[in-house]
């Protein structure tokens, strides 16, 4: 049998969950002053999605 892990358990999960909050933080202005949106959007989407494929090369166990 095969083994898997939680979903909350997983790094690509949650980048994906973090870059989503900052996202919709950027979304409806709720940004830390001093912070464009532009800039935080492109930084968050940059990181999200270099983060996401690394963390998902690196996986050793399916989310179940």
């Amino acid at each position: 049998m095969e083994d898997l892990k939680p979903w909350w358990t997983s790094k690509a999960i949650w980048t994906g969950i973090l870059g989503s909050i900052w996202g919709v933080a950027g979304a409806i202005g709720i940004l830390p002053e001093g912070l464009s949106q532009t800039d935080v959007l492109t930084v968050v989407l940059a990181l999200t999605g270099i983060g996401g494929v690394l963390f998902r090369k690196t996986a050793t166990t399916r989310i179940g």
